[in-house]
């Protein structure tokens, strides 16, 4: 499992539905909030779940490299810059990060580059978990989280 592999699965999971597929593109083309927004409780629930089904077929291994790779992307953009924009609490600033992973690498980039074109008051802290539910449920046991990178609101320290 690599970034090309994690933004993979989180691809495949939009391409499950055309529709949202459709909506998702359309969000990323003109970056209009109110669709952003909708999509928000979208990237919620049918989105994690269709990455939850391809997560229950990851060995140990690749699960434990998805959820690496997932907390890396997590703190890259834990930064001040991006917080201004989109707000939130500690708890509230990590869900609003996980909005824009479970967007895919598109809007993750875009956001990564110029953290204006985010919308505000976006959350979906379930993506960001999942691959810790689905290692938990699998292997009867929790993931040792934050070995590599620490998700936390305020954790990467040359981002504040």
């Amino acid at each position: 499992m690599n970034a090309t592999r994690f933004w993979e699965i989180i691809e495949t999971a939009w391409t499950t539905d055309r529709d949202l597929y459709n909506l998702r593109k359309t969000a990323l083309t003109t970056n209009d909030p109110n669709l952003i927004r909708y999509l928000g409780n979208i990237v919620s629930t049918e989105i994690t779940d269709h990455i939850q089904q391809q997560l229950i077929y990851l060995d140990e291994r690749e699960l434990t490299k998805f959820n690496h790779v997932m907390e890396e992307k997590l703190f890259h953009i834990d930064r001040e810059e991006i917080h201004e924009r989109i707000g939130g609490t500690d708890d509230g600033f990590l869900h609003r990060r996980c909005f824009i992973v479970g967007m895919g690498e598109q809007y993750y980039d875009m956001v990564d580059e110029n953290p204006a074109v985010a919308t505000m008051n976006v959350s979906s802290g379930e993506i960001g978990f999942i691959g810790y539910s689905v290692y938990q449920d699998k292997f009867g046991e929790e993931f040792e989280r934050y070995c590599l990178h620490c998700i936390e609101s305020g954790s990467n320290s040359r981002g504040w």
